[in-house]
């Protein structure tokens, strides 16, 4: 018998990749060949994670079909199984599995909308936590403010895609119509769960990059010069003030000193 570590990597591979023939023996046939028990399990496994994929990404599933969407999926789980215990984390690889499936290509627009429904996904499950008021800066000091090193909720997801994703996606949920929808341009969003439900925020290009450079630990100033050099008109202190006031920050720190 084998080390039980070792038959689970290989019970794992005869029902994912179908690699059956270290299985002989292993497993009890009892009237039914033990391949064929084996593909019981596979069918099983294959079915519940197409359909984990498809609660992750249901306006790529709505927008390519559901035979297509089978088909991806199963080709997306062989080559991607799942790497920890929780249907919440798996699928992360399906946008780019899409960029590189030649039937997609297509719907060049696909891997972003896989993209927006990943970081949906992940800001949904992320963490709770409590977003930065106004009030929250109220006792820093004013020269000291250029310095101050915001950070993102635990939700908070940045993507820019080369399409109106957010539209697509918007055109897609409940009362909704897809009726003059165009998506052609490209768009910056942020995604986040301020309280119970994930928000969408449509940023213009200045914006973004004040976002991105805050999420890479940059300080306010070194930020805001980012976002000056896209759009010299951009207007820092509009943008906090609607980030404070809809919660985007979780938090914010100043340098040490000494």
């Amino acid at each position: 018998m084998l080390p039980l570590h070792e038959l689970q990597q290989t019970i794992a591979r005869g029902i994912l990749a179908e690699q059956v023939d270290p299985l002989a023996g292993v497993i009890r046939e009892d009237g039914l060949p033990f391949d064929k028990r084996l593909q019981v399990y596979r069918n099983n496994t294959i079915i519940s994670l197409t359909e984990a994929l498809k609660a992750t990404y249901p306006v790529v599933s709505a927008l390519v079909g559901e035979q297509f969407f089978t088909f991806a999926a199963k080709s997306c789980i062989e080559a991607h199984p799942p790497r920890v215990p929780r249907l919440a984390e798996y699928g992360a690889e399906f946008a780019d599995f899409l960029a590189g499936l030649a039937p997609a290509q297509s719907l060049p627009y696909l891997p972003d909308v896989a993209r927006l429904e990943w970081s949906i996904n992940e800001a949904y499950h992320a963490p709770d936590d409590t977003g930065l008021t106004p009030q929250s800066l109220s006792k820093v000091p004013q020269e000291q403010f250029a310095a101050v090193s915001f950070k993102l909720r635990s939700s908070g997801r940045l993507l820019h895609a080369e399409y109106r994703v957010d539209r697509l996606w918007r055109a897609h949920q409940p009362g909704s119509s897809l009726e003059g929808l165009d998506i052609a341009g490209d768009c910056h969003l942020l995604v986040y769960r301020p309280a119970g439900d994930v928000e969408l925020m449509t940023l213009d290009a200045a914006g973004f990059a004040l976002l991105s450079e805050i999420d890479r630990g940059a300080p306010l100033e070194a930020a805001y010069t980012v976002a000056a050099a896209v759009d010299p008109a951009f207007n820092l202190t509009a943008a906090l003030g609607t980030h404070l006031t809809l919660g985007v920050f979780g938090a914010f720190s100043l340098p040490t000193t000494g």
